[in-house]
């Protein structure tokens, strides 16, 4: 773990957005922001995501692929060479990064 540390605001919960994700996409979505960079980016692999996020469950792939194209108005994913990474929509807005 990086050791930073991000600020969940509770207007998360009544964002309409947000509160139509599933359960799962919903603990993508906050864990993401927990592992982004202080520029909202962060790995995308499913497999690392997965391990980092449910490291103590077994989960369907299926489900969690699902996770991942719902969040896909919050998040965008891209790729550079061959190595998958997300960037979190108006990162700068919700997250203020003091060094």
């Amino acid at each position: 773990m990086s050791g930073r540390i991000r600020t969940i605001k509770p207007e998360l919960l009544d964002d309409a957005v947000t509160a139509g994700l599933s359960d799962m996409a919903f603990r993508l979505f906050v864990s993401s922001i927990v592992l982004a960079d202080d520029y909202g980016r962060l790995r995308a692999e499913p497999a690392w995501l997965m391990g980092q996020i449910y490291w103590t469950r077994t989960i369907q792939v299926e489900e969690f692929m699902a996770a991942l194209r719902e969040l896909s108005g919050l998040i965008l994913f891209y790729e550079v060479n061959g190595q998958r990474y997300a960037e979190i929509r108006n990162w700068a807005k919700h997250q203020k990064v003091s060094h």
